[in-house]
């Protein structure tokens, strides 16, 4: 039931839920140059703790959990997949090991949240923030404005290259769930999770990424069953991968989280249902 109720699958129509209903609306000040400058210090900081004018005064608290992101190996071979015309072929990127990423902010409400975050490790990077695994902007700054609903905001934000690809280390990611109003957190931040990452709506190059978070997927382990219009690919490693072959400029694609039996991982976001993107001529 609990997996029913957050799938993505039931989030096409009304597309950026929070987990009690709503919507998730993410956009950037232009006085955000001045936060950025100042982030660092402990007054401003301590800001960006309280509720803007515009905040409810609910009952707030973080899901606790231990979180882990099991990095990929780094090799020299490439994954090349192919099917009904379709290929993927994965993109290698340079090692980023010591790309970092800490949320400052620790304390939210309802309404308008101001997130600063520290950087460090990564150069030409920009920050995916992806809010209950649907709604997804990214970011040049490290100071940014989201808006949060009563319920479980669960936000993925994590660090991409200069070509937008995920970085996966350990480091390069934040997942937290803030729960407000007083209800119940429904979301289990120990358990595994598949997040959708691209492609998104247009494309010119489309681009397969995704970010596990407390998995990992291998030959003889859980993996990533992939659907592009219908055509199936199962996915054993973590990486990006671009999509060749496409003959239609509208198409679909869909990723499950299964586990070493083929079977779907019980979690929120382990299906995330049809997913629509355009490939741009």
């Amino acid at each position: 039931m609990l997996s029913s109720f957050f799938n993505s699958r039931h989030c096409e129509v009304r597309s950026n839920l929070i987990f009690r209903g709503g919507s998730s609306l993410c956009f950037v000040f232009g006085f955000l140059c001045l936060l950025f400058c100042s982030c660092g210090s402990s007054d401003l900081e301590s800001n960006f703790d309280k509720p803007t004018s515009d905040s409810l005064a609910v009952e707030s608290i973080i899901a606790e959990g231990e979180v882990q992101i099991v990095e990929p190996v780094i090799d020299d071979e490439v994954i090349i997949l192919k099917k009904d015309g379709i290929t993927l072929t994965e993109i290698k990127t340079e090692n980023k090991i010591e790309a970092s990423i800490q949320l400052n902010t620790k304390k939210f409400a309802a309404g308008k949240n101001h997130l600063c975050f520290s950087v460090s490790g990564v150069q030409n990077y920009s920050i995916a923030y992806l809010a209950n695994n649907y709604s997804l902007t990214q970011f040049k700054s490290d100071v940014f404005e989201v808006e949060f609903l009563n319920g479980n905001n669960v936000f993925l934000s994590f660090l991409t290259d200069e070509n937008n690809v995920s970085i996966k280390t350990n480091k390069g990611s934040v997942l937290k769930s803030a729960v407000l109003g007083g209800v119940e957190s429904l979301f289990d931040m120990a358990q595994p999770h598949l997040f959708y990452y691209l492609p998104q709506a247009e494309s010119g190059k489309p681009i397969l990424d995704f970010y596990l978070v407390n998995a990992s997927i291998s030959a003889t382990g859980n993996k990533v069953k992939v659907l592009i219009n219908k055509t199936e690919f199962i996915i054993n490693k973590w990486a990006a991968y671009k999509i060749e072959g496409l003959k239609n400029s509208e198409n679909t694609v869909r990723i499950q989280l299964l586990d070493k039996d083929n079977k779907l991982i019980e979690g929120p976001f382990n299906d995330s249902g049809e997913r629509r993107f355009v490939v741009e001529k």
